[in-house]
């Protein structure tokens, strides 16, 4: 596979488009991300500089600013990128009549893939999570009725909403 293949499939994975990614779609997500480069290089300075201060005098307050920061800082990335593909209809898949049916199947069985991965992610997290802050065994936690009941729960409200998500971008 060459490399041109793999960035473009790397593109088309990260983004969530489905199709062909032609010229069009390619510039607008080059054009984007250099202006995230921009500005998050422009956010790495300021905040590494804020982190020096603070550390100078509370290095909890340097570590929480930097992890809280990094935090919205991604959140933002996340939702502006999902609007910047709407708004430029990137993610949008057409399909004529004869292919909407199959595409509707298609998206179903990836979210049901989508829901049952995230429910056991979740399962294994909350475990480790458990593991390493000390509330209790690993395995208990991998067994637990309420967390497994919990994690479905979870996984299935996750698998919906993506279907929901997928269903939108789908147009006749």
């Amino acid at each position: 596979m060459s490399k041109e293949k793999i960035i473009n499939k790397l593109l088309k994975y990260f983004y969530g488009i489905d199709g062909v990614l032609d010229e069009y779609k390619k510039s607008q997500l080059n054009k984007f991300g250099n202006i995230g480069f921009i500005i998050l290089c422009w956010y790495l300075l300021i905040s590494s500089f804020i982190a020096l201060i603070l550390y100078a005098q509370n290095l909890q307050t340097a570590f929480n600013f930097l992890i809280i920061g990094n935090m919205v800082i991604f959140f933002a990335a996340m939702l502006l990128s999902s609007l910047f593909l709407r708004q430029k209809k990137l993610t949008i898949v057409d399909a004529d009549k004869t292919d909407y049916p199959k595409m509707k199947k298609k998206y179903a069985i990836k979210s049901i893939i989508l829901g049952v991965y995230f429910g056991v992610a979740m399962l294994f997290l909350d475990a480790l999570d458990n593991l390493v802050t000390g509330n209790g065994n690993f395995l208990t936690a991998l067994t637990s009725l309420s967390n497994i009941g919990l994690t479905a729960v979870e996984g299935l409200s996750f698998g919906f909403i993506m279907y929901l998500l997928f269903r939108s971008r789908l147009k006749k």
